[in-house]
């Protein structure tokens, strides 16, 4: 069963959050307390990994006074509120609903789909059930007929008028008349509880952290998955009882790999050992790690340096994704799929299928310990029963992926509401087709998250002197402003683009030469209008009426740098005369750039050399052209409106 996708409700600040998705891997972005964790919880409990707290559940919107003031309850940290707090009262259901894609095998069981909906749903002071939503008779009474006893099932055909020709003598032959009876019912589409079977076939869990007081989870969370596939092993069934210190035994060999990897990623360790405990009756109880750099000098790993515990955390985190792919590998062996290339659904049949969160892996690494956990990831998620979460404010993994495979997360009053900038079409065409544009224009992932505001700008004249004219002229960065720079260079797919960053609550602006306007298509009235663009309010122009940006420098200032930069090849001084008779051309840039170009051995061969070479004697923000400041400022309320 592969979880595709969760919703959640009531869960932390996850109040109503519907289809985060879960791919391979799937980036969870956001601030701190954003939902992040919350979200890792929620998928923990959906597959029955982790333990409901009332401090779980989210704070109904409940408007309570507070010296005077309206104030709205919260669950940030719902355990350490108290009645200072608010009188605030916990929603009474929580649920975690995933949407699972089955296989064909799996498919089976009567009721079930290609696609179906699971959740664990949770009452107060109820224990929590999973149930499917499925199509069942509209009688709640005739929906669990095998769970029933005989003399229930008597009663049951007796209310609804059934007889048969011969009065069945057992069980069977009751729920086969019941049964028949509820084939013909109305059914109504409906939250049913599932038979154990589904529980069992729900996939595994692999969770790891990043801190130093994860390592023994970690450890413990990937023996116990091992403990699992030993203890479901069909000869394990019939020996359980007597081979609980064989049990032992297997772990022990299986942590003995563990330890070794260990010792050759630490080679100054003298000895590492891991002590698995089993209990039968409580599953796998506990896999402490020791660690020593001297024989018989052992400790816990938790006294260890926190750079220690994160490079064995690393290393536990190698040597799980060792364990996946040897179960991969033996699965296909196993089961005679080998010549089956890229079977994924045959593989499913047989091989349970893996839910993967990592918190924060790389964090506090330093970058060739980064560099290994962003391989190891990319090894996992090329096995095809992995699905993949993970929380994160690394901008290397961020920026490692499709833009689709992100989800931001944000607080909206207190709430935890989902962003992702994925076509929402849903077309996987499409995404590509916007990531593919995204990274032509030289904006990464962590960019388009955070930036506030685009501005398309031409081409690569304007893409290299902007940035300096506008640290000159403001003080500051466009990267402080939150201004994203990108070019057009004359591309359609650039307001396509800019479509759909404005689709999803990003502004867009667009600075160009006036002159633009007639001798290129793209920026025009018609096209600005068809990407749902406005032309007043989105378009900024360069050069008054119909001049450019090379126009804005005086004459003085394009002789001193020619001067400086281009001696002439006659000897003669260049003199703001000499530009000023360029003016009158149809394309001012031009005439310079040839003048230049033709006029000293070393001159500008492009315009974007050409015109970075100037701004780049400027010294003062007296000496960028008024009209350039006044359009900085523009893009700066733009990028900062007093109401955001």
């Amino acid at each position: 069963m592969h979880l595709e996708s969760i919703a959640v409700s009531g869960f932390r600040s996850l109040e109503k959050v519907d289809c985060i998705p879960l791919g391979r891997p799937t980036i969870l972005t956001g601030h701190n307390d954003g939902g992040k964790t919350a979200t890792l919880d929620a998928i923990a409990f959906l597959l029955g990994a982790y333990t409901l707290r009332d401090a779980d559940r989210t704070f109904t919107r409940q408007i309570h006074s507070d010296r005077g003031r309206d104030v709205l309850a919260t669950d940030e940290t719902p355990e350490t509120a108290t009645a200072a707090d608010g009188d605030g009262q916990r929603v009474t259901h929580t649920w975690v609903e995933g949407t699972f894609r089955l296989s064909a095998a799996e498919q089976s069981d009567p009721g079930l789909t290609a696609s179906v909906r699971i959740r664990r749903f949770a009452a107060q002071e109820q224990t929590p059930v999973l149930q499917a939503f499925r199509n069942v008779t509209a009688d709640p009474d005739l929906r669990n007929l095998e769970g029933l006893k005989v003399t229930d099932l008597k009663v049951l055909a007796t209310k609804h008028g059934l007889t048969a020709e011969k009065v069945p003598s057992n069980k069977a032959g009751w729920v086969e008349l019941l049964q028949a009876f509820a084939n013909e019912a109305p059914h109504i589409d409906d939250w049913v509880d599932v038979p154990l079977d589904v529980h069992q076939r729900l996939p595994r869990l692999l969770r790891f952290g990043g801190e130093q007081a994860s390592v023994d989870a970690a450890v413990k969370t990937i023996l116990n998955a091992r403990y699992k596939v030993h203890v479901e092993a069909p000869r394990m069934h019939i020996r359980i009882r007597e081979l609980e210190t064989e049990l032992s035994d297997l772990l022990r060999d299986d942590a003995a790999e563990l330890c070794k990897h260990i010792m050759e990623r630490c080679p100054d360790l003298a000895e590492v050992e891991v002590l698995p405990e089993v209990s039968f009756s409580g599953a796998f109880k506990s896999a402490r790690l020791q660690l020593a750099r001297t024989g018989g000098e052992a400790v816990a790993v938790d006294a260890a340096g926190a750079g220690r515990a994160r490079r064995i955390s690393l290393a536990v985190w190698e040597w799980a994704n060792e364990v996946l792919q040897t179960e991969t590998r033996s699965t296909v062996t196993d089961s005679g799929l080998a010549d089956t290339d890229g079977d994924e659904n045959g593989a499913q049949a047989t091989q349970p299928d893996v839910v993967i969160l990592y918190d924060e892996p790389d964090t506090h690494l330093d970058y060739s310990h980064q560099r290994r956990v962003m391989q190891l990831i990319r090894q996992q998620c090329d096995l095809p029963q992995i699905r993949m979460m993970i929380a994160t404010h690394s901008m290397n993994l961020i920026d490692g992926v499709d833009i689709a495979s992100i989800v931001h997360l944000t607080l909206r009053d207190n709430r935890t509401v989902m962003e992702r900038l994925a076509d929402e079409s849903g077309h996987n065409e499409t995404d590509r087709h916007l990531a593919h544009i995204a990274a032509a224009l030289g904006l990464r992932n962590s960019v388009l998250l955070h930036e506030r505001l685009f501005v398309g700008v031409e081409g690569p004249t304007e893409q290299q002197s902007i940035p300096v004219l506008f640290r000159l002229a403001t003080g500051m960065p466009l990267q402080s402003a939150g201004i994203a720079l990108w070019a057009c260079n004359n591309n359609e797919g650039a307001l396509m683009f800019a479509k759909f960053l404005a689709s999803h609550d990003r502004r867009v602006s667009v600075l160009i030469d006036a002159d633009s306007l007639k001798n290129q298509k793209i920026f025009g009235d018609d096209k600005f209008k068809k990407y749902g663009l406005d032309p007043d309010r989105d378009r900024l122009l360069i050069g008054g009426e119909d001049r450019e940006l090379e126009y804005l420098f005086t004459d003085e200032q394009w002789a001193a740098v020619a001067q400086a930069k281009w001696p002439r090849t006659d000897s003669c001084p260049w003199t703001p005369d000499m530009i000023a008779k360029k003016r009158s051309a149809k394309k001012f840039s031009e005439e310079l750039l040839l003048e230049f170009k033709t006029s000293s051995l070393e001159g500008p061969q492009t315009k974007p050399e050409m015109v970075y070479e100037l701004v780049a004697t400027f010294r003062t923000a007296e000496e960028v052209p008024e009209e350039l400041h006044q359009h900085f400022s523009a893009l700066i309320e733009l990028a900062n409106p007093v109401d955001s």
